[in-house]
């Protein structure tokens, strides 16, 4: 066989390297599908995400797909933030009505002092408290209360909890006492709430 025979048969033999071949012209096709897929794929979770969109024009590019996408994910964020905004005001407002937290109810109830926070009233009269919870619902959050008063020697009174319509949120309203020679009863109480705090918000 002449030196050009061999050259024609070398050019015309797939490279291989131990195991593994390499063909120039599969593995561009190998590319080419690998390209082929991407594309396939980008196409449908453009088209995915467009779904998502209420005002996206029809025959929408990639761009405009995306800017809107971001105009409304903003739309969603500020909807979001209002109605958390809306369920701390209600919160607030059950609280108030439930508890009674203006001047006039404090007088009824005879309470000394009253601390408010967005999901809790704190109401003390003498050396006893009333704490009013307002939260979602959450296992065993009765039990780490109930574990709070007591590292804080109050003594449970009685305790109250109502669900309302689907369950998600309840009302909470414990009773607790501590003895009379106990320093800084009201520091005390505060301290119990700022500690239940983290549980029901």
């Amino acid at each position: 066989m002449s030196n050009e025979d061999v050259a024609d048969e070398n050019e015309k033999k797939i490279i291989t390297s131990g195991e593994e071949s390499y063909d120039p012209e599969t593995n561009n096709e190998m590319h080419l599908s690998i390209e082929r897929g991407r594309r396939k794929k980008m196409k449908e979770m453009f088209d995915d995400l467009g779904a998502l969109l209420p005002q996206l024009p029809s025959k929408a590019d990639k761009a405009t797909i995306v800017n809107e996408a971001v105009d409304y994910i903003k739309v969603l964020q500020e909807t979001l933030e209002k109605l958390e905004r809306k369920k701390e005001e209600r919160a607030k407002h059950i609280l108030k009505q439930i508890m009674g937290t203006s001047s006039e109810s404090e007088k009824q109830k005879g309470f000394d002092k009253t601390w408010a926070a967005s999901n809790m009233v704190l109401n003390i009269r003498g050396n006893e408290a009333q704490f009013s919870i307002c939260s979602v619902h959450k296992p065993g959050l009765m039990t780490m209360i109930a574990s709070v008063l007591e590292k804080h020697n109050i003594e449970l009174i009685s305790a109250t909890i109502s669900a309302n319509g689907n369950g998600s949120t309840c009302m909470i309203q414990v009773h607790g006492k501590q003895a009379w020679e106990a320093n800084s009863m009201e520091e005390t109480y505060r301290k119990a709430a700022e500690e239940i705090m983290p549980w029901i918000s």
